[in-house]
């Protein structure tokens, strides 16, 4: 009995630390997860138009809130309600060019922090997390993964990827962010007859789309004359007249195609962040 009662006594000293592992490493992860959303919810705001609510959240230097197009409609201003209850009137300062679901409303000053833009590529398998109105539930936090990523086949593609975080009507404009507190996508869609299936239009795609981010990211913003075609590092960057290009510390070469003759420069960034090719 003796050495029975000492076995099942030097099993449970081995369980017992083992147990105490797996407890603090799902204290840890609860810690991490509960201060993301101390730190990212109050630069997410709550949205309410004629036809219903959406979600939306501080971008860029000037703290503009960004959102997706469909959520104001045509309407030119919206009531924003922030973190802390306060309400503002958001009004609409810039659409996204090529149809893109998204738009930058004006609430005036604030002191509401900014979410940094992602400008690096997605992985399939990224942790991801979201923080939006879904169903009117307020400042609901979710998690999940990416799921897939779709690229851009041609012009009338729009890059999105797709999420098995819950979204419902509400969620629309809000932010999804990384371990980081980096968004890497705003929610645009989801499909209804299915479950988790779910998209997200791509930071990057945001910041190309909307020339007034461009203080949101580690960007190179490119003026040449309207519908000229910008190449930076030989891969295709858009049409202007502005474009605000993700770039990474160093040299760049930017080209203009303008009347068939080539305008290059080359710069090195962040010491250069403008470049100017509206002339020869």
């Amino acid at each position: 009995m003796r050495a029975i009662a000492t076995a099942i006594a030097a099993a449970v000293a081995i369980a017992a630390p083992a147990a105490a592992r797996a407890d603090d490493g799902l204290a840890a992860v609860e810690r991490e997860q509960r201060a993301l959303y101390d730190r990212v919810a109050p630069s997410v705001v709550y949205i309410v138009t004629a036809d219903g609510i959406g979600t939306g959240f501080v971008v860029g230097a000037t703290g503009l809130i960004l959102t997706n197009a469909h959520v104001p409609g045509k309407a030119s201003a919206v009531d924003v309600i922030l973190f802390d209850g306060q309400k503002r009137k958001g009004r609409v300062v810039e659409r996204a060019r090529d149809d893109i679901d998204l738009v930058l409303l004006d609430i005036g000053r604030h002191t509401l922090p900014s979410l940094p833009l992602s400008d690096r590529p997605l992985q399939i398998g990224t942790w991801v997390a979201s923080i939006g109105h879904g169903l009117g539930g307020t400042w609901t936090y979710t998690t999940g993964m990416v799921s897939n990523i779709y690229p851009s086949q041609d012009k009338k593609d729009k890059p999105v990827f797709q999420t098995q975080i819950p979204l419902n009507p509400g969620n629309s404009g809000g932010p999804i962010f990384d371990r980081h507190g980096v968004v890497v996508g705003i929610v645009t869609a989801g499909i209804r007859e299915a479950q988790s299936i779910n998209f997200a239009i791509r930071s990057e795609q945001a910041l190309r789309a909307l020339p007034r981010l461009g203080g949101a990211c580690a960007c190179l913003t490119v003026l040449v004359p309207d519908g000229v075609d910008v190449f930076v590092d030989g891969a295709a960057a858009g049409k202007g007249p502005k474009l605000v290009v993700p770039v990474v510390p160093g040299d760049h070469e930017v080209i203009a195609i303008v009347g068939g003759q080539a305008r290059k420069t080359r710069v090195s960034y962040p010491a250069t962040a403008v470049v100017d090719l509206r002339k020869p």
